[in-house]
């Protein structure tokens, strides 16, 4: 060979060899710029991983002991302190509403989560984890070596171990000394533990977008499915979440979400779990599109399941209940109470009965007339002798009118419903249902000096059987004057209602004052229960996430007034549903008793009543003022027209399968005589104005009953369906002009009667 060619072959040789060097070194270069890049991200991140290695690899063992409080146990209470969502359960046992707070989450034991998952899982975050001690030394020069081949931290390189501890125990800071702790602690949770236990902790705290943390919920959001159901692409796409759960969510990303998918279904086809064909199958397989239990989510993308059931009147009372109300145990401060309701994972117990509230929402639907805007219904049901609430209906519709009339404080003009309690209280005092008063005529208005300050009531007089039945207005503010209106009031707080009475207004027996139907209910039960007031109530029991009972609903009873009182204000309340303004309220197959109420313009009309096993308030009106209703679908609208309807409808379809019962019957009582009471010579009474007999108050037009004027021995009656409501009667075109309220109150007050006339 020629030397020159042998020199040119030298030189081939000197640039390969050359190049060789230039391109080694531009790799070497490249990489350091790699490095140099991925420890600046590190700094910038916090994620010190070389850092943490280079600590822990001389120092191992020192690691393991470098601090007295991780020297320690763990407590592990400290890991089960995260947020659960609580739930709210009717009497049935029916779901009412789910309570969740920022953090969704239901934890569940981790034989419930299907291998797909677990599987999925371990191989994107920890594919050593049954191996390792609570810290992979190996994993974490891997995933520094990939992080610096890709230039940015790609994996972070911690155990499972290692993140749960840092999830639950530790806080969010970035630095070596948290590092630290971090590996500290983790390899003494692997001393306390099991592998199974610590994997199903963090499978339950992980968080994997849209508020879903741990499995379950995760599921759930994503699929509308129990974790027990997903498959292997099910499985990859949360084990991809985890990384990164805002931006690889599929339900806003789904483009990122598929490739974040299949790198996951790659590292199982790397790992030997799959092959390569099921690994392209299940990378076929559509992505979750909605968050299902949202209101708009389709139940079809959800694999049928239906959204939460929707925030109502009875749920919501409840939830500011326990909010507002430390005697559920639930935390001295309003935030205690909010973080042990909303992340407690509670198990609340509740006295509604789905099936009742039904009942009184088809009642509204089909009595309360279509024609007037706005005109809506309350209705609470209040079970006998327990104070339970067994309904609550709070207006048109939570989702539209999340106002709840039904507990309001301070209410509604009860009208002619708040006589109930004068009698009450003339009963307890010794008078008896065949004992007469005068009827109305020009009063003295009380606490004024000057006589000449007068005011007139008309109605007509008779016993307090017929001017109950008559609703007579007169009357019974002559008998609230006699009995003493302090002494009304002060039995109205013995049986819960908090109004705010003025016992210087006359008019107080016509229920001038507002009162809410809760209260209205709860008062009128303790007539049925024999006079004892029992607090209305809603929640039975709560237990907290282990099944501790926490709360448990004691019975809290108090005596408002006797026995025979008791009795006897039923013997004169079910003669009014038999034949005076109760009428329709009347009962196909079982007893009934109770009174109406009209306020002056019509705006607040009630029925509020009971039979031997329910107490029940109707009020209906417009919700947002006093309003008058004069004429409804070409009907007066009275307490006995349509909320008595309402009541009845209601009340019949509660007791279709009950027993049908009786009420107590009553001790004998003497002969009738004129009524008497601590005011009966007070000089706010006029002298009598009313010429007619006992007894002889007009009945109600149209009724096809008698009315008794007296009653001196025990009722007999058989259930009231013997008797049949009037049909034809029509309410009088005319009646007395309405009167000027007294100075100092008494708006809305009635002229006659509420129902005087009534058909």
């Amino acid at each position: 060979m020629p030397w020159h060619r042998k020199l040119s072959d030298a030189s081939d040789f000197g640039r390969l060899a050359w190049a060789c060097i230039v391109l080694g070194r531009v790799r070497i270069i490249t990489w350091l710029v790699k490095l140099l890049r991925l420890v600046l991200i590190v700094a910038v991140s916090g994620a010190l991983v070389a850092v943490s290695v280079a600590v822990i690899a001389p120092q191992a063992y020192e690691i393991g002991h470098a601090n007295v409080s991780v020297d320690e146990e763990i407590d592990l209470a400290a890991l089960d302190e995260f947020a659960v969502r609580s739930y709210m359960y009717a009497a049935d046992g029916s779901l009412l509403a789910t309570l969740k707070g920022p953090e969704n989450r239901l934890p569940v034991s981790l034989a419930f989560v299907p291998e797909p998952v677990i599987k999925s899982v371990l191989a994107s975050e920890d594919a050593d984890f049954y191996n390792h001690p609570g810290v992979n030394l190996r994993g974490m020069f891997r995933a520094l070596i990939e992080n610096v081949s890709s230039g940015s931290v790609e994996q972070g390189g911690s155990t499972i171990t290692q993140q749960l501890v840092k999830n639950a125990l530790l806080s969010k800071d970035q630095n070596i000394d948290r590092k630290t702790r971090e590996i500290a602690l983790a390899l003494r949770l692997e001393k306390q533990l099991t592998k199974d236990q610590i994997l199903e902790k963090y499978l339950n705290t992980v968080y994997f977008g849209s508020g879903a943390y741990g499995v379950q919920a995760a599921a759930e959001t994503y699929w509308g499915l129990d974790v027990s159901q997903l498959g292997w692409a099910e499985g990859a796409m949360l084990a991809a979440l985890i990384a990164k759960p805002v931006e690889y969510d599929p339900t806003l990303h789904p483009d990122r979400a598929r490739i974040a998918r299949k790198a996951v279904l790659d590292r199982l086809v790397d790992t030997g779990v799959l092959t390569k064909e099921q690994a392209e199958g299940f990378d076929r397989a559509p992505l979750p599109r909605f968050r299902c239990g949202e209101v708009n989510s389709p139940a079809t993308s959800c694999h049928g399941r239906q959204p939460p059931p929707p925030e109502d009147y009875f749920a919501e009372e409840v939830r500011k209940e326990l909010l507002r109300d430390p005697k559920y145990n639930l935390g001295n401060t309003d935030q205690e109470r909010y973080n042990t309701l909303y992340g407690g994972g509670l198990r609340i117990y509740t006295t509604l009965l789905p099936q009742a509230q039904a009942a009184a929402y088809a009642a509204r639907d089909e009595i309360a007339p279509k024609s007037r805007e706005g005109l809506t219904a309350a209705i609470v049901a209040i079970e006998n002798g327990t104070g339970a609430v067994r309904v609550m209906v709070g207006g048109p519709g939570f989702e539209n009118f999340e106002y709840n009339i039904a507990t309001a404080v301070p209410g509604r003009q009860t009208g002619s419903s708040f006589k109930t309690f004068v009698l009450l209280t003339a009963l307890e005092q010794g008078n008896v249902p065949s004992d007469y008063v005068q009827g109305g005529g020009t009063f003295q208005l009380p606490c004024q000096n000057d006589r000449r300050k007068t005011h007139t009531v008309n109605g007509p007089g008779g016993t307090l059987t017929s001017i109950t039945a008559a609703s007579s207005n007169g009357a019974y503010v002559r008998l609230g004057q006699i009995v003493g209106l302090d002494n009304v009031i002060e039995l109205t707080r013995k049986l819960g209602i908090t109004s705010n009475f003025d016992p210087c207004i006359l008019t107080t027996p016509l229920g001038v004052t507002e009162t809410s139907p809760l209260q209205m209910a709860g008062a009128y039960s303790a007539i049925p229960n024999g006079g004892i007031y029992q607090p209305p109530y809603m929640v039975e029991r709560i237990e907290d996430r282990t099944g501790k009972v926490i709360y448990q609903h004691e019975p809290n009873g108090t005596r408002a007034f006797s026995e025979q009182t008791a009795c006897l204000a039923t013997q004169i309340l079910e003669e009014n549903v038999r034949s005076g303004t109760g009428t329709r309220a009347r009962l196909p197959h079982q007893r009934a008793a109770g009174k109406t109420g009209t306020t002056e313009v019509n705006a607040d009309v009630w029925f509020v009543g009971f039979t031997p096993y329910l107490t029940t308030a109707v009020w209906m009106g417009i919700p947002t003022g006093q309003v008058a209703l004069p004429y409804i679908d070409g009907v007066r609208n009275f307490g006995g027209f349509f909320p008595a309807r309402m009541w009845s409808a209601f009340n019949a379809a509660y007791h279709e399968n009950l027993e049908t019962k009786d009420f107590p019957r009553c001790r004998p009582t003497r002969p009738g005589r004129q009524v008497t009471g601590p005011n009966v010579n007070s000089k706010n009474l006029p002298p009598p104005t009313d010429t007619r007999v006992p007894g002889d108050a007009p009945s109600t037009t149209g009724s096809s009953a008698p009315r008794t004027t007296a009653t001196n021995t025990p009722t007999t009656a058989g259930p009231s369906s013997t008797s049949t409501p009037p049909t034809t009667a029509e309410p009088p075109t005319t009646s007395p002009p309405p009167t000027t309220p007294p100075a100092g109150g008494g708006r809305n007050v009635e002229t006659f009667g509420d129902d005087w006339g009534e058909p």
